[in-house]
């Protein structure tokens, strides 16, 4: 991994702890290796970095994005004769409110209700036996300035060094269970499809709470509101401890949000030592919000957590899901 000292690339803090904005790239072309060196650097220390009106589009996104890792894959989530609108580009996850007609999701349908755990803090796929690292997150059309949108970041690493010992002592062989259905059932609860899914009805990720997060060498938090209960634990007793740290996690010295401010605008945030959560806004339902992610596996020493290594992942056709009605 490069140095900081040493790069091209200037950093533009965000916050006292975490985030910054990253100047000097030019996404016109392929990266050489010392400015992915710099980037990685700049990942490891910030754990968010912002870049500003990149003009990438979905072929130089994935591009980008496949020079800091393996990237997953959208193909398993696509139903039979279904139209992915990304295609052919399903490295990249459709996260925007756009149906396949081009209509914008109304906020009635299924598709926004189960969208809704995404306001909470969380980690993106925590509920999978091998999580994600990087998220890179490309604004591809933006709805009108001033109706919302944002992203909030909060810093674990900081949230855990600023624990108290004992809490420290007591929680660092706690292994948590996630569920993408407690997120979606919590962001939703008067939703009747959610309130069908028992998270306990289905699979469950198991990653440690406490671990070190290896570019950087501190410790974190791994936490999100996925987090259904504490191995070994039952739910009910596991609750107040989850959200406890949740909250700690989520105080507002420890946050900040990004404003996206135009088309192209990037973000890439490290799952591993910091969690996000979609701000929302007066757009739902009413403007374009065209979003789309590229997900870089993790490859550290803890990627898969306590799991095996399957390819049994949340939200996966034909794994296990009811078929969707109207909630």
């Amino acid at each position: 991994m490069g140095s900081l000292t040493d790069s091209p690339l200037t950093f533009k803090p965000l916050h006292p702890t975490f985030g910054a904005e990253c100047h000097g790239v030019d996404f016109s072309s392929p990266l050489p290796p010392s400015t992915i060196s710099s980037i990685k650097a700049g990942m490891a220390k910030y754990g968010v970095l912002v870049f500003r009106a990149t003009q990438l589009d979905d072929a130089g996104h994935v591009a980008f994005a496949s020079q800091l890792g393996e990237l997953d894959d959208s193909t398993p989530f696509i139903q039979p004769g279904q139209k992915y609108r990304l295609h052919p580009f399903t490295q990249l996850t459709d996260v925007g409110n756009i149906e396949a007609d081009g209509h914008v999701v109304p906020t009635t349908s299924l598709r926004h209700q189960m969208g809704l755990g995404n306001g909470l803090f969380h980690v993106d796929c925590a509920y999978n036996p091998r999580r994600a690292g990087l998220s890179l997150l490309r604004a591809h059309q933006l709805p009108p300035k001033g109706t919302g949108g944002g992203t909030a970041f909060a810093d674990t690493r900081t949230a855990y060094e600023d624990l108290d010992e004992t809490t420290k002592a007591q929680i660092d062989e706690y292994v948590l269970c996630h569920s993408l259905w407690q997120s979606r059932r919590l962001g939703a609860p008067d939703c009747d499809f959610l309130k069908q899914m028992n998270p306990e009805d289905h699979f469950m990720a198991r990653h440690r709470l406490v671990q070190t997060h290896e570019p950087s060498g501190r410790t974190n938090l791994y936490i999100a509101w996925h987090a259904h209960h504490i191995d070994g634990w039952g739910r009910e007793e596991s609750q107040p401890v989850i959200e406890r740290l949740l909250e700690h996690a989520s105080q507002e010295k420890y946050t900040f949000q990004v404003d996206w401010e135009n088309n192209g605008d990037l973000v890439i945030w490290d799952n591993t030592c910091v969690m996000h959560r979609a701000c929302g806004g007066s757009f739902a339902g009413r403007y374009v919000r065209d979003m789309r992610r590229a997900t870089v596996h993790d490859s550290s020493s803890t990627a898969w957590g306590l799991n095996e290594k399957t390819d049994n992942r949340a939200g996966m056709f034909g794994a296990g899901m009811p078929k969707p009605t109207q909630g």
